[in-house]
C-alpha cells in the first residue's frame, strides 16, 4: 500500500504521542506534543543525530534551546540542531506542537523503540528554568534517571 491514514483527536491527546506505528513511518519522525496549561518538560534532552522542527499548532508557551528562552505562539516553527538541549513549556492556554525530524538509515536502533528515531539523550539533572528549585521535580527526575539507567543497563547487557 502506498499510504497509511490515521486520526488523532487533538483535544484528547496525552503529553506525547508517537504516530510511528499507526502511520508505518520509516523516514520521518513525528511527535504530537500536548502540554496542559502552565506545564512543561521537567528536564532537557538533546539528540545524537536528529535535527528537529517544532511547529506550534495551538496555544502558546516557551522553548528552551541551550541558554535561549524563546516565546512560542500559534504558527511558529523552530528548528533545533541535534546537539542543542531543549525543553518546552505551555502558557495558561496550553500548547499543542508537532515535532518532526528526518530519520537516517538504521533507525530505530532498537526495533521495539516507541519512537522511530531513538537517539534522544535525556538530561534529568538539567532542570529548565520554570522548574528550578522545585524539590518535587528534582525527586521525580531522580526516579526517571534511575529507571532510564536500568533500561540502558538491560540494553547493553542484551547487546553483548
Amino acid at each position: 500500500m502506498n499510504y497509511t491514514k490515521c486520526h488523532f483527536d487533538f483535544t484528547d491527546l496525552p503529553w506525547l504521542t508517537s504516530p510511528r506505528r499507526q502511520l508505518d513511518l520509516h523516514s520521518v519522525a513525528i511527535g504530537l506534543i500536548k502540554l496542559p496549561p502552565n506545564e512543561g518538560y521537567t528536564f532537557t534532552h538533546r539528540h545524537r543525530k536528529q535535527e528537529e522542527v517544532y511547529l506550534v499548532i495551538e496555544g502558546s508557551g516557551l522553548i528552551l534551546v541551550d541558554d535561549d528562552l524563546l516565546e512560542l505562539t500559534k504558527g511558529d516553527a523552530v528548528r533545533v540542531s541535534p546537539e542543542a538541549r531543549r525543553a518546552l513549556k505551555a502558557d495558561k492556554e496550553g500548547l499543542l506542537v508537532i515535532c518532526a525530524g528526518g530519520v537516517g538509515h538504521g533507525y530505530p536502533e532498537n526495533p521495539n523503540s516507541r519512537y522511530l528515531i531513538d537517539d534522544g539523550i535525556p538530561d534529568y539533572d538539567d532542570i529548565p528554568p520554570w522548574y528550578e528549585g522545585n524539590s518535587e521535580v528534582v525527586a521525580r527526575n531522580a526516579r526517571l534517571k534511575k529507571r532510564w539507567q536500568k533500561t540502558l543497563a538491560k540494553t547493553e547487557a542484551s547487546d553483548t
